[in-house]
């Protein structure tokens, strides 16, 4: 039986072999309907993290004063887009390499710190990042869990900013557990800084210290345990040491890429997702400062591959499904990336469909694949199954299921490099056609040494963890005696 397919691609090359879909030369999107939102799917093996690699550097070449944040929970996109980058030296010194857990450096980003803007906000941020990690605590024991994150967690971390030494260095999330646990710490901490924040000291001292120990355990153990992802040296670095190595205002303001690799972290699933949230919130904090509609503000790329805390915790999910509608006024592009849809929460599954541009290579899963032909792909109700064998007779028309059954078989088998794209030319138009390419763009890679190029980036912003960790030591019960002493009259 013939192929009409064949000779249709041989006589029409424009044509593609899905319906109401047009072939393309290679992968493109839109730069105007970037803010849609855009999602790539496709298993391993398929060629979507080079192609988003490629577009990713393609972009960031393009448009030197737009920012680029890259959230990478394998380090697969990493090591392509710095690949592609290697040999250019221009480039690379727009690229802030950030690279958790690394046993000897590490780029600092502490919860608090007056880089960020308003203390205030970052106790809340904290807190409900915390809250959001764990969605059933706070649900099934809403007066334990869900009261000692939602109402102790802040005037915890309210003290701990306050406290500040002579170059206006505050304590850090690192030394929240110690303020819990140590009873006479956090009675001196709240007399001796507790005319900075009165309520907080209160609080302290009429209700937290009249609590049994036993009470005070129960209230607190959710808080305990979600401050335990952050105990290792090299974590307690990261967050602990006074000054960030970077900040998403710097990183907005100068057009810079930041890569955030977190393949290290792999098997510390609940330091990873921590890490990943901080990240997370830190860059959506400062977008949520912009005037929505300002025409001053340029566009701001996030990248989210894989990211497994981001979209398959109830909590982040939730808040990730809403970027890309509620987010195009502020210029917010999100990317997320992912290898089936069964990566993603219930609740960002539902609302997955709301991104504009789809990205589709091969999936494994057949069910998956008929979902994603019947976003994709219009039902055409004159679609021809049967021709009719005389002149009396009538068509017979293929009903949705057999069209989208068709689809589906095709998505599931396309391959290496083949992809279906539905994509926005901009916020307000819908490209007619489907676009088919058969072959991704080639990319051109060049033998680099990645580790060593990797270290380099890194020592740029980084502090060696035992430096780090050296400063931290500093912050102990001596800082308060000191300063107690020193705010004590001589009379006295």
């Amino acid at each position: 039986m013939f192929d009409l397919n064949f000779f249709k691609n041989i006589l029409y090359p424009g044509s593609s072999k899905f319906p109401n879909s047009r072939s393309g030369e290679y992968d493109q999107l839109f730069t105007e309907g970037l803010t849609m939102g855009t999602l790539y799917i496709g298993r391993q093996g398929t060629g979507k993290t080079t192609a988003l690699a490629r577009h990713l550097v393609e972009y960031f070449k393009a448009f030197p004063d737009r920012a680029v944040f890259v959230l990478d929970w394998s380090g697969s996109i990493t090591d392509g887009i710095l690949s592609l980058l290697s040999h250019d030296n221009l480039l690379l010194k727009r690229i802030i390499y950030d690279e958790m857990g690394h046993p000897e450096w590490t780029i600092p980003l502490p919860e608090f710190s007056s880089h960020y803007g308003s203390y205030e906000e970052h106790v809340q941020r904290l807190s409900n990042n915390l809250a959001k990690l764990s969605p059933e605590l706070v649900r099934d024991a809403p007066f334990l869990a869900g009261l000692g994150l939602r109402e102790i967690a802040p005037q915890i971390f309210r003290l701990l900013t306050s406290v500040t030494n002579e170059y206006g260095e505050t304590w850090q999330a690192t030394e929240a557990k110690k303020l819990i646990v140590d009873k006479s710490l956090i009675r001196q901490v709240a007399i001796t800084y507790g005319h900075k924040v009165p309520q907080v000291k209160y609080f302290i001292e009429k209700v937290f210290m009249e609590w049994s120990d036993s009470e005070r355990e129960l209230r607190c153990f959710a808080l305990l345990a979600l401050l335990g992802a952050i105990e290792t040296p090299e974590i307690r670095a990261r967050i602990g040491y006074y000054r960030p190595g970077w900040t998403p205002k710097e990183a907005i303001q100068n057009g810079y890429m930041v890569i955030v690799n977190g393949v290290r972290l792999i098997n510390q699933k609940n330091t990873q997702h921590y890490l990943f949230t901080q990240v997370y919130s830190l860059i959506m904090n400062e977008i949520n400062k912009r005037i929505p509609g300002d025409p001053k503000d340029r566009p701001v790329a996030l990248v989210m591959d894989e990211v497994y805390s981001l979209l398959s915790i109830p909590g982040m999910a939730e808040e990730v499904g809403m970027l890309s509608p509620l987010y195009r006024s502020r210029k917010l592009e999100l990317y997320i990336v992912l290898q089936a849809l069964s990566q993603l929460a219930l609740t960002l599954r539902q609302q997955i469909w709301s991104i504009g541009n789809l990205v589709s290579f091969a999936v494994s899963n057949f069910e998956e694949a008929y979902e994603l032909a019947q976003q994709i792909f219009a039902y055409r109700p004159d679609t021809v199954k049967l021709s009719p064998k005389t002149d009396t007779q009538q068509p017979m028309l293929e009903a949705d299921r057999g069209q989208y059954l068709r689809i589906a078989n095709d998505i599931q088998r396309m391959q290496h490099r083949e992809c279906i794209m539905r994509r926005y030319v901009s916020e307000k138009v819908l490209d007619r056609h489907t676009l088919w390419v058969r072959k991704t763009k080639d990319v051109s890679t060049s033998d680099v040494n990645l580790p060593e190029l990797k270290e380099m980036l890194l020592k740029q912003r980084g502090v060696r963890v035992r430096d780090a960790l050296e400063e931290m030591n500093k912050r102990d019960l001596p800082i308060i005696q000191r300063t107690s002493q020193k705010a004590t009259p001589p009379h006295l």
